[in-house]
């Protein structure tokens, strides 16, 4: 689970930084504290279904396409 968490939070930061956000203003738009988004993209934090659906909003994906092939 852990290595998953850990790909997942990779991906969420590479697609943040290539829409140009910062961490801080990327959790703002998602409605996210900026501590809990960077341990998310650290793979420290495991992501209720609301949390990474805001995130999937954020990113102007789906959620199953952000989940798509990790694992």
């Amino acid at each position: 689970m852990e290595d998953l968490q850990k790909q997942l939070g990779l991906r969420i930061r590479r697609l943040r930084e290539k829409r140009g956000f910062t961490q801080e203003s990327f959790a703002d738009a998602c409605g996210i504290h900026r501590n809990f988004m960077g341990a998310v993209e650290r793979g420290q934090q495991n992501l209720t279904l609301k949390s990474l659906r805001g995130i999937a909003d954020g990113l102007g994906t789906t959620m199953s396409k952000l989940l798509s092939g990790l694992g």
